[in-house]
């Protein structure tokens, strides 16, 4: 029995070669590097429109899940690092077996390439400024639990924001030396050049050749070898053999700095003497500790930053504050890098891709706990998914939020128990939209009142630049509104032109493949389903539940865990579980959050504030089962967007009250309810529902023939459900050839 280190040699993962596809989101432009454990490539993150560094786990390695395991978990760890003078990490992956991770792409020029391209030595302030910013970042890192094993100046970045250190936590995923290594596993490691040892042997602290794990002192001994190498040009030592470097490396200290250049400071001597220390205990504590060494100033003016901050709270904060740019203090956000974070997952979840943009605000949430635009964002984003518990988590806080009065007002509206924006907040327009003035509309009657006259002014209002903070969504709610305003195959154009023009965006291609569904071209909609699956499985897991397979539809959406779409893809499922008339309240569906599919399944809706569509929906339905026949009324358009699966759902209640009336003596609902069918099939010409009712009508209107051809094609798209779904069994039922009885006596 193979373990689970056990490599599989017959799965054996594919290269990558440029212009490939990655993750349905990145293409490969062309390799930037390689090394012991990875290739990195230039790659186009096609939901953002910017470039990422995409770094590969080589295929050999990639072959032993161990390993695979570790990738992973040290790529987690490095996420957690957030430093301007650190790399950013932004997201994992696996691709054709082979794991993978997207980082900022830094351009610059390495510290190796700068130490050996110059004939000069480096100028003390040039080194004092690197060496500061490395030792920022690895201080950084240590205080999240980090710790690089692999800082070589191949992994420092020059940049114009100063010096970046790269792969934090993730160069270094093989373990550590056992003993001293033989020559395969050194060449293994390093390139070899007229018998001098480079590369990162030349910078393992001594206790990682005898089998240590990596430390904070570990890596400061990596600095102290870089230092040393920046001051001179030159490794502190050079051996034709391993064990030759080892030897020399535990017998004594490298050559004197001074003896090859007489100039250097004695801080800089000091630094690099206690950082190269045989002994870890030798060493700097910290990465603080070696910037005290190789500064007391600058290290001491931290200290008394820190100390008045404590002491003068006031006083030291409104001066810090007014140092932080304005867009900072208005968001309440701590620096620029958190700013960065944000803006970047205010841009996901602009493309659609909400679980993307939930893991980013979670991380900038930990350093910024009480900024009122990251709770906004938090609970927007939960919000469109329909996760209410995820918004009561991200709304639960404690003490003041921080940021100007806007964006206060703006978090509290998002954590309100019905969500709600600003209708003049511009920059938040959409969101208002599809919070407000959708429901609005869909739920108004008469094509000329107030809501549907304002639609009318803001869709032309959206028609603005791309330069908006919600471009895409600003995008889509013209679309929605449309489709509000019964302009459905115009927004089909558009939509399909968006889809077109941002094949990458999966907010545009969830929103074409619900489209599509809906009026019935299911094979665009499945193809358009299956494209945005990975990022979004509701349109699929929606087609499904559409079809009636409410079995496999739920056994997909258990296990999608702890995904940001569970909880809103579970309310979905049991709303559409009680149109297909289930008696009793499945399990899945006892404990709903507070929302439209709850509703459903209560015995007396609860008392709130509610979308006015969904509150007319649930009051039409009330009349209904009462036996009461709400008033002839027509809808002003036939498709909204009503969740749960009931897009048609008022203009099926009105069908439904019609024909209701019709039972009740009044002859003159048939003319209203043929009307009305002949709408809803125009609109969904594959909805099972609406063949029902379309043949219910046919039955009032003595046309068994297309009664029989309703219900057949009704069937049809039901050839697949559940047979235990009780409207689905009822159809069947009707559907059936019956037993042919005792002839009668006047039949004879």
């Amino acid at each position: 029995m193979d373990g689970p280190g056990d490599q599989d040699d017959a799965i054996a993962p594919a290269a990558w070669t440029a212009d490939d596809l990655i993750g349905r989101r990145y293409v490969l432009e062309r390799q930037l590097g390689s090394g012991s454990t990875g290739d990195v490539w230039l790659a186009q993150d096609q939901l953002l429109s910017k470039a990422v560094a995409l770094k590969v786990l080589q295929p050999e390695l990639a072959k032993n899940r161990d390993t695979v395991r570790r990738f992973l978990r040290e790529v987690a760890l490095a996420h957690a690092v957030t430093h301007p003078h650190v790399v950013r990490i932004y997201d994992t992956g696996e691709e054709r077996g082979l794991p993978y991770f997207t980082m900022e792409y830094v351009k610059g020029q390495t510290l190796e390439e700068r130490i050996d391209g110059s004939e000069d030595p480096m100028g003390f302030k040039e080194i004092r400024r690197i060496a500061f910013n490395v030792l920022d970042g690895l201080e950084a890192a240590h205080a999240v639990g980090v710790i690089h094993r692999d800082l070589k100046p191949g992994n420092v970045m020059l940049t114009h924001r100063g010096a970046i250190v790269m792969d934090f936590g993730v160069a270094g995923i093989e373990d550590a030396p056992s003993g001293v290594p033989d020559a395969s596993t050194v060449q293994a490691l390093v390139r070899t050049e007229a018998g001098t040892i480079f590369g990162s042997p030349a910078y393992m602290a001594p206790e990682l050749w005898e089998g240590a794990g990596a430390s904070v002192q570990s890596d400061l001994f990596a600095f102290g070898v870089m230092l040393y190498q920046m001051l001179t040009g030159h490794l502190p030592y050079t051996a034709k053999t391993p064990a030759d470097y080892v030897q020399q490396l535990t017998s004594g200290p490298p050559p004197s700095i001074r003896a090859l250049r007489r100039d250097t400071p004695w801080p800089l001597l000091r630094v690099v003497g206690r950082c190269m220390s045989a002994a870890p205990a030798q060493r700097p504590a910290s990465a603080a500790a070696a910037i005290n060494l190789l500064n007391p100033l600058r290290s001491t003016r931290r200290r008394r930053i820190a100390v008045a901050a404590v002491g003068a709270v006031a006083g030291i904060g409104a001066a810090t504050w007014w140092q932080t740019p304005w867009e900072m203090r208005a968001r309440g956000l701590p620096d620029a890098t958190a700013q960065m974070d944000l803006d970047a997952a205010v841009r996901m979840f602009d493309a659609g891709d909400d679980a993307a943009a939930l893991r980013v605000l979670d991380r900038v949430a930990t350093r910024a706990p009480h900024s009122a635009a990251v709770t906004f964002w938090r609970a927007t984003v939960h919000a469109s998914l329909g996760d209410g518990p995820g918004r009561a988590a991200a709304c639960a806080r404690e003490g003041a939020r921080a940021g100007s009065a806007a964006w206060r007002r703006w978090a509290e509206q998002a954590c309100d128990e019905r969500f709600t924006v600003d209708a003049d907040a511009d920059p938040l327009r959409p969101l208002w939209v599809d919070t407000a003035l959708l429901p609005a509309v869909e739920a108004e009657r008469d094509p000329q009142g107030p809501a549907h006259q304002q639609a009318r002014d803001v869709l032309a209002a959206l028609e603005t630049p791309d330069d908006v903070l919600l471009p895409h969504r600003r995008r889509r709610a013209r679309v929605d509104l449309e489709i509000a305003l019964g302009r459905v195959e115009e927004a089909q154009l558009h939509l399909t032109d968006l889809v077109d023009a941002h094949p990458h965006a999966p907010l545009f291609t969830a929103r074409a493949a619900w489209l599509a569904s809906v009026m019935g071209h299911r094979d665009r909609a499945r193809a358009l389903a299956e494209r945005v699956r990975p990022v979004d499985p509701t349109p699929a897991l929606r087609i499904a539940m559409d079809d009636g397979r409410m079995a496999a539809a739920w056994t997909a959406i258990d296990d999608l865990g702890a995904h940001p779409r569970a909880e809103g893809l579970r309310a979905l499922w049991c709303a559409i579980a009680w149109r297909h008339g289930v008696s009793s309240t499945p399990p899945q569906c006892s404990d709903l959050p507070m929302g439209f599919a709850a509703d459903l399944w209560a015995n007396e809706a609860p008392a709130r504030v509610r979308d006015p569509l969904e509150q007319a929906l649930l009051d039409a339905q009330a009349d209904l089962s009462r036996g009461t026949c709400p008033a002839p009324d027509s809808p002003s358009t036939v498709l909204t967007h009503a969740g749960g699966g009931f897009e048609t759902g008022r203009a099926q209640l009105d069908l439904r009250a019609a024909l209701c009336r019709l039972e009740a003596g009044d002859a003159t609902a048939i003319a209203t309810a043929r009307e009305q069918a002949a709408r809803l099939l125009a609109a969904t010409p594959t909805d099972p529902w609406a063949l029902r009712l379309a043949a219910d009508v046919d039955d009032a209107s003595d046309d068994p023939a297309s009664a029989h051809a309703h219900r057949l094609a009704a069937a049809q798209r039901w050839r697949d459900a559940d047979a235990d779904l009780p409207g689905v069994a009822r159809l069947r039922a009707r559907l059936a050839p019956r037993p042919p009885g005792p002839r009668s006596a006047s039949a004879e």
